[in-house]
């Protein structure tokens, strides 16, 4: 797949009868053509929120990367029909082809995790009639009902524009197509353009799971309604949880049995956030308990009677990530594992230790870092397995905090308002110790209340250590930035023959100092640069942007 990235036969060009470019689809299989309903609309005159019935209208299907095939006339395929709504939702179509396309096993499509994504599409913008290449990058859902996935032009100059709705967005490193191109903002200047994701693509059109290859966001398992009404304080614990409005990276739930209310209300969050599976009856967002947003769960497992490697491989399939054939590895893991996972019955597994050793232990080393969302269910109480997984967390906030202990003693070295270190945490460890001591007595206090207690000032501890180590690497960057223009506004002054300029000298000498000469404030050495690079352009003759 990746040996054929740019050079794939699958992208067509649309044309209605008359040879006007009407858009781009994607070749499925040997006659069938995905891309977007307001394309076909387009070919019958119809504009805006179409009919529910699809137009009995021809369009013809160029095989621009097989131009030794003649055009094929298509119309939209049996199911294959899912107007833009008035809201902005759907808007997707499968055509089939009037001949099928010999040899040809067109496209496969993919789930991944989107989040900052390269990926490329193949249009017809009506500049380059015969196709332009764009990359991007996935930058976030968006749009009606959080259907569609922001991109960002990754080259300037070059975005999607009219001409590209209905391509394929493929993805660079696997070469698997995971979205169809919708919509763009029509403002050069943004570049921003708009995708449909293939879980939502599945759930407008299910036909097209014919041509998906790879292994499903969700475990069937956990799709299975309950009879029990859900419990409504773990649904907004859930909910809230996956919408990022708290400062939690790993959220440990003792779910209890499966037919238990909270295991319940697990499942119901699982169904309704995906894309592909919450159905049209679940009525809109804020009706009912709450529930996680659109897709702010990417991956969803049952681990019960399941051994770790398998679920690591499962995990690490998922994401894209090459699996070597002996243990996938920690590093590997921590690095893949998707930016929001939810992993049921973690104590049902065939070796729950060895699953937190080796399976979640790498993934929650890195959930702070990363700033992931990490759910963990848990049938039973299992203390000794959630102490192993708490003590492995408070050494990686042990690790953590050095570092940025580290960090924040260069850094003071060059600037004054360095943010202050988070409380100390050794009494974290202490409490752990205790909770050891007392899970091994049959007469200590109920342990379970206090190792939540624990877990979540742990979580809260290594959120914030990432949080302040994000900080200084921004505030470094930022130093180290201005230096970088101070030196290359000072050669640009040498340059232009500047050496005796007493202005220019005295600006210097006043930014260089507040950089390189001892710890001072960062907005201080900021306008001192930026003054100083003014007075150079003015002392060059330098015309401003805007300037006349």
């Amino acid at each position: 797949m990746k040996d054929s990235h740019g050079r794939q036969p699958w992208p067509v060009r649309i044309r209605g009868d008359g040879g006007l470019v009407l858009g781009s689809g994607t070749l499925l299989g040997d006659r069938h053509v995905l891309t977007c309903a307001h394309v076909v609309d387009r070919a019958a005159g119809r504009r805006g929120a179409a009919s529910v019935e699809p137009p009995a209208v021809r369009v013809l299907v160029d095989l621009v990367r097989l131009p030794h095939l003649a055009a094929r006339g298509a119309r939209v395929a049996p199911g294959g029909w899912a107007p833009m709504a008035a809201d902005g939702r759907g808007d997707v179509a499968l055509l089939e082809l009037g001949d099928p396309v010999a040899g040809q096993p067109g496209a496969r499509l993919r789930r991944l995790p989107l989040w900052q994504r390269p990926i490329y599409a193949f249009g017809f913008p009506k500049e380059f009639s015969e196709g332009e290449t764009v990359h991007a990058v996935l930058d976030g859902r968006v749009g009606p009902g959080n259907e569609q996935v922001q991109m960002i032009p990754a080259n300037p100059g070059l975005w999607v524009r009219g001409g590209f709705s209905g391509a394929a967005a493929v993805d660079s490193a696997t070469g698997h197509v995971v979205g169809m191109i919708v919509a763009y903002y029509s403002d050069p200047a943004a570049g921003r353009s708009f995708m449909i994701p293939v879980e939502t693509l599945l759930r407008h059109v299910p036909e097209v799971a014919r041509w998906v290859v790879g292994g499903s966001s969700v475990d069937e398992t956990l799709t299975v309604g309950s009879a029990r009404p859900e419990d409504s304080g773990a649904a907004g614990l859930i909910a809230g949880f996956f919408s990022r409005s708290s400062a939690r990276n790993v959220l440990v739930v003792v779910a209890g049995h499966p037919d238990s209310a909270v295991a319940a209300a697990l499942r119901r969050a699982v169904v309704l956030s995906s894309p592909e599976l919450r159905p049209p009856s679940a009525g809109p967002p804020g009706s009912g308990p709450p529930v996680p947003p659109l897709g702010s769960i990417e991956l969803s497992l049952d681990a019960a009677g399941k051994p770790p490697r398998e679920i690591a491989r499962r995990i690490l399939e998922f994401a894209g990530a090459d699996a070597p054939a002996g243990d996938p590895g920690a590093d590997l893991l921590g690095a893949a594992a998707p930016r929001s996972v939810l992993i049921d019955g973690v104590d049902a597994s065939t070796d729950p230790k060895g699953f937190v050793a080796d399976v979640l232990g790498p993934i929650v080393d890195r959930a702070a870092e990363r700033d992931l969302r990490v759910l963990l269910s848990f049938r039973g109480t299992a203390v000794d397995v959630r102490l192993d997984l708490l003590a492995r967390r408070l050494t990686a906030l042990r690790a953590e905090r050095a570092r940025a202990r580290e960090q924040r003693r260069a850094l003071a070295e060059r600037l004054t308002d360095v943010p202050a270190e988070p409380a100390p945490t050794a009494g974290l460890r202490v409490a752990l110790t205790r909770l050891r001591a007392a899970a091994a007595r049959s007469d200590a206090p109920p342990v379970p209340e206090r190792l939540a207690d624990l877990e979540r000032a742990t979580d809260r501890a290594l959120h914030d250590a990432a949080r302040l180590r994000r900080r200084l690497a921004e505030l470094a960057h930022a130093h180290r930035q201005l230096r970088g223009l101070l030196d290359a506004q000072r050669a640009r002054a040498l340059a232009g023959g500047l050496t005796e300029h007493r202005e220019l000298g005295v600006a210097y000498r006043r930014a260089h100092d507040l950089l390189r000469g001892g710890p001072s404030p960062l907005a201080e050495a900021t306008a001192a640069v930026y003054g100083y690079a003014d007075e150079v352009r003015r002392a060059l003759g330098d015309r401003r942007e805007g300037e006349p």
